[in-house]
């Protein structure tokens, strides 16, 4: 590894070993010995052992000790080498940290999130003076000031850290429980957060492909093939191949049952028997080409909402697809009784009205549509977060433009995510990937083949006649709150959340 020009390298003794510990970065305070995991702190030309790390868990990441690449800063190209990682837990699983040493010496990070990745920077917001948490101050959803931009609080996480290698800038107590706290803001950046040392660390990131890094040195594919990452079904025993580095659940091809990975593959796999096999219209394996790319579909799930409040006799059903490109990373194909749509989860957080019956995002305010809570009811295949049968959501849709694009906000587990969503027609979905005719449930009479008789018909059309007037005064406040207001209340249109899915936070 090339030392930084304005960083000679330097090395000592492990004091549990006597193996050489290296540091290439003056920033780099702790190191891990990779011979006898011993963790070490820098004292002035010698080196203190404090404790023994934890041996880090096979989480199958692309990424690896020593890999190289380019990340643009201020608009120049920054070479940068990962030299540490760290993986922690929180109640919303298990996710790594890298270590990136960058040319002058300064360290920054490269984590996952949302199925893609962050590369994050040190940064002090200005004009804060944060020492500690407070749990009145840090609340979900609250916006927040920072310099000229405003982020908002979107995941709050007790996190741990499960293990570590290599160097790193600052080390949490090992199993002990810290506060790491997120915001996000429109122009999709992403500010964390570190409570676990004597005062806060910041950090200001931003979502990047990895094929943008241009990386060298990464694990190769002959290397993963040769490992062959597999796993028994703790359900049947059959052999459950995995697929994704990021993989945080899936089904097994046999039994059907639903593994969770989240710990890891070390870990402890629990499962949930799904006995009614639900077949998706679109099969998993199947490959299309939507927006010029070419998806295939990897993950299937069935979802259900009920409404809240005045609403909460009100119950629906939808289907989610997980799609998965190579370089463009994982998208979804929705299908409700609103119609078909295509949707991604954003990085950022759109900016809420201050009663939130508006959001905008790209400079486009989308009309607060409906809130309910939904339930993850059957999975089959592959997921980047963690997907358990009996999964719960507090979920809030917005439209725009006669619903052609919505957004959705999903919360579980302390952290939000925001999907946008576009819809699309069905035959477009039916022609990508090469199907039969799909059916558009949002084109379906609701009295054709329904059975209904003409009793019930005129009894529906007396009351819809009865509450017109009730419906009218509610159109036409079309940003009341149904919080604030008792004559206003929302009508469903998304029948799901596009894709709400809780992985966006914590850089899982």
């Amino acid at each position: 590894m090339a030392s930084s020009p304005s960083q000679r390298d330097y090395s000592a003794p492990c004091p549990g070993c006597g193996a050489p510990v290296h540091f290439t970065s003056a920033q780099s305070s702790f190191a891990v010995c990779e011979f006898c995991r011993s963790t070490v702190v820098r004292d002035g030309e010698t080196l203190k052992r404090i404790g023994s790390m934890a041996e880090v868990f096979e989480d199958y990441s692309p990424l690896k000790l020593g890999a190289s690449g380019m990340v643009k800063r201020n608009g120049k190209p920054e070479p940068f080498t990962l030299v540490g990682r760290t993986q922690y837990k929180s109640g919303a699983g298990n996710w790594s940290e890298w270590v990136a040493r960058l040319s002058n010496g300064d360290l920054a990070w490269l984590s996952e999130d949302s199925g893609s990745f962050v590369f994050s920077v040190p940064w002090q917001p200005p004009g804060w003076n944060v020492t500690t948490f407070n749990a009145r101050e840090w609340r979900m959803g609250r916006e927040m000031k920072v310099g000229a931009d405003a982020f908002t609080v979107t995941s709050i996480q007790d996190a741990q850290l499960l293990a570590a290698q290599g160097e790193l800038a600052q080390l949490p107590e090992l199993g002990k429980s810290f506060k790491l706290v997120e915001l996000r803001n429109e122009k999709d950046q992403i500010l964390s957060i570190d409570f676990s040392g004597k005062a806060p660390a910041f950090s200001l990131g931003a979502a990047i492909a990895l094929d943008s890094l241009q990386m060298q040195g990464l694990r190769s594919s002959a290397n993963k093939k040769e490992e062959g990452r597999h796993f028994n079904c703790p359900k049947c025993g059959a052999v459950v191949p995995v697929r994704f580095d990021t993989t945080k659940a899936m089904s097994c091809p046999s039994c059907g049952s639903l593994i969770d990975m989240s710990q890891g593959m070390g870990g402890e796999l629990s499962f949930a028997e799904q006995r009614k096999k639900i077949r998706p219209l679109i099969a998993l394996g199947s490959q299309g080409k939507l927006d010029g790319l070419k998806w295939q579909v990897v993950g299937f799930q069935r979802r259900s909402g009920r409404g809240m409040g005045e609403d909460e006799d009100d119950s629906f059903m939808w289907d989610e697809y997980l799609l998965y490109n190579q370089k463009a990373g994982f998208s979804f194909i929705v299908d409700s009784e609103d119609g078909w749509s295509t949707a991604r989860v954003i990085n950022g957080a759109p900016k809420l009205s201050k009663n939130g019956a508006t959001a905008t995002y790209l400079q486009r305010k989308y009309q607060r549509d409906y809130a309910y809570l939904s339930v993850t009811e059957y999975a089959e295949g592959e997921f980047y977060w963690p997907v358990f049968k009996g999964a719960k959501s507090s979920n809030v849709d917005y439209a725009h433009g006669g619903k052609q694009n919505t957004l959705a906000l999903e919360t579980a587990n302390q952290e939000t995510t925001w999907t946008h969503g576009q819809r699309v027609s069905a035959e477009s979905i039916a022609q990508a990937f090469g199907i039969g005719k799909l059916k558009d449930r949002s084109q379906v009479s609701p009295v054709s083949g329904s059975g209904f008789s003409w009793g019930t018909i005129l009894f529906w059309l007396f009351i819809l006649l009865f509450t017109l007037p009730f419906l009218r005064a509610c159109m036409s406040s079309p940003n009341c709150d149904p919080r604030t207001d008792p004559n206003c209340s929302y009508s469903r249109s998304s029948s799901g959340s596009y894709g709400g899915y809780t992985s966006g936070g914590s850089h899982k």
